[in-house]
């Protein structure tokens, strides 16, 4: 009987450990106030960097958190001198723990795409081996190694690396809704497998849909064998709204 009762305390007191302690992954903005505050420090009184509104996707670094436990670390998708922060852990909602959210799971396949369907929501992915031009990167180093642009824009996941080639995101839908390619420019993953699948592009994917307004958030961490980064596409009626970017916490 001593047995089962000291079982049960231990349990029980796993339970209280695991839901107290903080969390860490993708979050949304939820405030009261309709937005919050980005900080410098990990600390109520520190000095507000940015007014976050809500809504806004965000990934939670807590082994960042300097010692303070209530706040998480966080970037931003602007790129500035403040473009990462602390924000209280009372001001976000992790669609990964929060009941209002269903997450959408990968379905197997033979081919070489991925598909994360649930809820009568199907996102398809699909990527593909590409060989970049030299004349598509501009603002090359002088050890003509790395550029700043691919075909215009910022591109991602090799370290600013002038590829031969790589992995890219060559679609993305939702219920046969496409994101617009422009979205996907250089959202880029090294080539070091004989397959899409075999890489690591089709790994940190996370969807999560709410009923309530008929939005659906897929995340994906990229680049883990080059230079990492974040992503966040939103729809919203089903159709695509907005990408958000953020680089890797490193």
């Amino acid at each position: 009987m001593i047995k089962m009762r000291y079982l049960a305390t231990l349990l029980l007191l796993c339970s209280v450990l695991t839901h107290a302690a903080p969390q860490d992954g993708f979050a949304l903005v939820h405030d009261a106030d309709g937005h919050t505050n980005l900080r410098k420090r990990p600390d109520l009184n520190a000095k507000v960097l940015a007014k976050i509104p809500n809504g806004t996707p965000l990934e939670c670094v807590e082994e960042l958190n300097e010692t303070r436990s209530d706040f998480c670390f966080v970037q931003l998708q602007q790129a500035s001198a403040d473009d990462s922060g602390f924000i209280h852990y009372s001001r976000l909602i992790f669609p990964a723990a929060d009941k209002s959210f269903v997450r959408l799971r990968e379905q197997s396949g033979r081919d070489d795409t991925l598909t994360l369907s649930g809820n009568g929501q199907k996102v398809h992915i699909v990527a593909r081996r590409i060989h970049p031009k030299r004349s598509d990167f501009s603002g090359i180093s002088k050890d003509n190694f790395t550029a700043r642009l691919y075909q215009g824009k910022p591109f991602y996941g090799v370290d600013s690396i002038i590829p031969k080639s790589v992995f890219a995101l060559e679609s993305i839908t939702l219920n046969g809704q496409a994101v617009p390619a422009a979205e996907l420019q250089g959202l880029f993953s090294p080539d070091f497998a004989a397959t899409a699948r075999g890489s690591n592009i089709y790994q940190g994917w996370e969807v999560y849909y709410r009923s309530s307004d008929k939005t659906l958030y897929l995340f994906g961490r990229q680049g883990s064998d080059g230079n990492p980064f974040s992503v966040c596409f939103i729809f919203k009626d089903g159709k695509f709204q907005r990408r958000y970017l953020w680089g890797a916490a490193i």
